[in-house]
Parts: structure tokens; sequence; C-alpha cells
């Protein structure tokens, strides 16, 4: 085997010597170092060189074996760390539009539940009830007053009668915009409301005043009044239509030099908690 590789190598240093005219010398030199690692490495003496340069560069390789290691490991790091805020942002994008969906469907409940309270309980001449939210209370602070979300658009008018379900009378339009209304409510100083006891019938006038409770004026004197009578609109001077719930009276002022007597009235509406109205059209 060594011999046969012996004269390989001279011939093939024989073919380059006589190419030399055709061949530059960078090319047969490197060619001739070429054929010079082959022939040693057939004799077996690159064993012990190998063997060394693989000693001392094994630590090396290791280090950066290692190295490649932790920074494959940093980068899949890296892209877990964007994908996990990705899914979490996707999932806070269908934790939002569930939330609206879900506050969206029980606005629609509320509103169902409220319009069924009403259905069944007829106004005089089948007058058109329209619904409407409140959407602001009085800027004063004194909370007599608040604007709804309907207006012209929807066929409101000056002086339409506000009631909540139940046939609750709650107030009266005052101002009407385009597509909003203010609502002057029962308990307002301003307001004033044909009314009687619908027990015995007697008839007097429902006022508004500084607190939250109304005032049951001008009922005559000497009339035997109870408490927690009922308290409803009368319908004198056309104004609210007969039958609709006030109040029920609390207690009744009377005086022997007077030539009437008065009653307190608690409103049958929580204000406070009123979020839809009817108005009757």
């Amino acid at each position: 085997m060594t011999g046969r590789a012996f004269c390989f190598l001279k011939k093939i240093v024989l073919e380059c010597i006589l190419m030399r005219k055709t061949l530059s010398h960078p090319f047969v030199l490197s060619l001739l170092i070429i054929l010079g690692f082959v022939f040693l490495n057939f004799q077996g003496w690159l064993k012990i060189p190998q063997s060394i340069f693989f000693q001392i560069t094994a630590p090396g390789k290791e280090a950066v074996y290692e190295f490649s290691l932790k920074v494959n490991g940093f980068v899949n790091f890296i892209f877990s760390v964007n994908q996990l805020n990705q899914e979490n942002d996707q999932l806070e994008r269908e934790k939002e539009e569930l939330l609206a969906e879900l506050t969206y469907l029980k606005e629609i409940e509320a509103e169902n539940e409220f319009i069924r309270s009403q259905i069944g309980l007829p106004l005089p001449d089948q007058k058109e009830l329209v619904l409407a939210n409140i959407i602001g209370q009085d800027p004063s602070g004194l909370g007599k007053s608040f604007l709804i979300n309907k207006g012209e658009r929807s066929g409101i008018s000056q002086k339409a009668v506000v009631i909540t379900a139940g046939n609750i009378l709650v107030g009266q339009v005052i101002e009407v915009f385009d597509s909003s209304s203010r609502i002057r409510i029962i308990t307002d100083p301003a307001s004033r409301i044909n009314a009687k006891i619908q027990q015995s019938g007697l008839t007097g006038l429902i006022k508004g005043g500084s607190g939250s409770n109304l005032t049951l004026d001008l009922l005559p004197q000497g009339e035997l009044i109870q408490r927690e009578e009922i308290v409803v609109s009368s319908g004198l001077a056309g104004l609210f239509p007969p039958g609709l719930l006030i109040g029920q009276v609390q207690r009744v002022i009377s005086s022997d030099v007077g030539i009437s007597q008065m009653a307190k009235v608690k409103p049958a509406v929580d204000f406070n908690s009123l979020t839809m109205v009817f108005v009757i059209k």
C-alpha cells in the first residue's frame, strides 16, 4: 500500500512538472500540499497531530456547544414570552368583548323586565308609551330633574307626562331637544298635580317641596283621612291622566282655624334607583 501511494504521488508530481507551462505556480503548490496531506494520512502519520489537535480544541468546542445551547434556550424563552404576551392580549380582548356583550344582554333583559311590568296596565285612551333611559341628573345637585335619551325625533313634546312601570307618576317633560328631554319630577317645588285619595275620593293638590316627600294640600276640613291611604292623579285640569299612582299618606296636618287640611305623602317611586321611564305621547 505504501509503495503504491508513493508511486502515485511521484506520478502526480511529474505530471505537474510537465504542465508547469500551462499552470500557475500557486495552483501547483496548493495541489502538492493537498497530495502531501493525503499521502501522510495514508501512512498514518497524521493520527498523532489529529489527536493533539482534538485534545487542545475539545474544551473550546465544549464551551462553544454549551454557549450555543444557552443562546438557543434564551431565544426560545424570548419567543415563548412573546407568544404568551400575544395569547394574553387575545384573551384580554375576548374577555372585554364578552363583558360588553354580557352588559348589553343585561341591559336588554332589564328593559324587557321593565316593559313586562307595564304590560296589562291600560292608560286612558290607550296612549302610546315611549321607553327612555335616564342619562343625566339635575346639574344643581338638588335631584329635582333629570335628562332622558329621547326627544323630538321620538315624538316627545313639552308637558308630556312621564311614568314608570306600574303606572306610577314620575313627572313631566319641561324641555325637549332633538334627541333628549328634561323631566321635572313630582317632588320639585314647582310641580303641581291635581290628585285625590283613592278610598274616599277627596280631592286636593299635590305639591313638591325641599325634601323627598309631597304635600297634598286643599283637602276639605273635617274629613277623616287615614295613614297609608293611596293618592292618585285625579285628571282635573287635563294635565295628567287620571288614576296614576302618586304615593301614600304618611300623616295628616289639620287645624281648627283653617278652612282646609293637608297630608304628607310619600312618593311611590324611588327616584334614587330609577333608571328607565315611559313617556306618554
